[in-house]
């Protein structure tokens, strides 16, 4: 069984930063400078505020990557992405046989700072999977060799106004094509990112070497969290739809 992913300063620092906390401090600086009429007041209730916010948005966190392995089901996607996830989770379990190896002391200490990584690493790998099926599933509903086809004829029937929206079909196939190739590329290089510290950090551990060694992984395992989490985030903007396939009264501005 995994265990849960703590309330790291690394954590703490992104909730801290979340649209809920900020949020939350500008109600309370609104609320402080309505009730006390000064700045002093203001601060001090935007300060609670967002603190309050802050801690809502690690538990939420914990909540949504709480780190249950079973929660983790790579079957749940298709290939290539099922096979990222099997491979992160494999890596994750192997570390945490390390862990429990390893003997009380700095190094298991290390370990253990670690481990919180990893688990982060491998919920962000879970989480790009299953935005990256998303866009996967929305790409096969898209038929471009029986779009192309009908564009001829609505070519050949001179229908322009019919002929450009199969066009801009056509444009969203290649470009969701586009987004799938590069998640693949990028997904699967942090994927051997996180397993490779894995294997160092085992190997060190198995070779009772110093808790010093550690640190530089440490710092590729919170890289490689960085970078999923950003992977995630532009899978979630490309699959937004642009502004002008909304209707009129969904638009912005």
């Amino acid at each position: 069984m995994s265990l849960p992913v703590p309330m790291t300063s690394r954590s703490v620092a992104r909730a801290g930063l979340s649209p809920v906390a900020l949020v939350a401090a500008v109600v309370g600086a609104g609320l402080g400078l309505l009730l006390s009429g000064g700045l002093l007041g203001a601060i001090v209730t935007a300060l609670i505020l967002w603190g309050l916010g802050t801690g809502a948005t690690v538990l939420l966190q914990r909540a949504g990557t709480g780190g249950t392995g079973g929660r983790i089901d790579p079957f749940a996607v298709s290939e290539p992405w099922r096979h990222f996830v099997r491979d992160a989770v494999t890596a994750r379990n192997r570390f945490d046989a390390a862990l429990r190896a390893a003997r009380p002391g700095p190094l298991r200490d290390r370990l253990t700072d670690i481990r919180r990584s990893v688990e982060m690493g491998v919920q962000e790998c879970w989480q790009v999977a299953q935005q990256a099926q998303t866009v996967s599933d929305a790409r096969k509903r898209l038929d471009a060799p029986s779009l192309r086809r009908r564009l001829e004829t609505l070519e050949s029937n001179g229908n322009e106004p019919a002929a450009a929206a199969v066009r801009s079909q056509l444009e969203s196939a290649a470009r969701l094509d586009a987004v799938i190739a590069d998640t693949t590329t990028r997904l699967e290089t942090l994927e051997a990112r996180l397993t490779e510290a894995v294997a160092s950090a085992i190997e060190i551990s198995a070779l009772a070497g110093r808790d010093d060694d550690l640190i530089g992984l440490g710092s590729t395992v919170d890289q490689v969290v960085d970078e999923l989490e950003a992977l995630r985030l532009a899978l979630v903007e490309s699959s937004a739809p642009p502004p002008d396939a909304l209707p009129p009264g969904e638009r912005p501005g």
